[in-house]
């Protein structure tokens, strides 16, 4: 949730939720595909017990990402928004 058209120097919060397993056990990662594409890693976030965050050279310093485990949810935060993070986000 939260994708949409944005403009150059925009941010843009996206989120998931997961259902049907026990999210808190679970390293979140997050994806994007360019249109024709390949996938490129940006991040991996892993449980709150052991609170890793890494980020790809192409993110870094622009993208934060977090998790609610009460809501099975997490999110990816990303800043200065250029034209090469035109994707769809995994």
């Amino acid at each position: 949730a939260g994708g949409g058209l944005r403009a150059p120097g925009d941010s843009a919060q996206l989120s998931c939720r997961g259902s049907g397993f026990d999210f808190k056990v679970y390293a979140v990662w997050w994806y994007r595909q360019a249109p024709g594409g390949r996938f490129e890693w940006l991040s991996v976030m892993s449980t709150v017990a052991t609170n890793y965050k890494h980020y790809s050279a192409e993110v870094q310093g622009r993208a934060t990402v977090s998790r609610n485990d009460s809501r099975s949810e997490a999110s990816l935060s990303l800043r200065a928004l250029h034209p090469r993070d035109s994707a769809r986000y995994f």
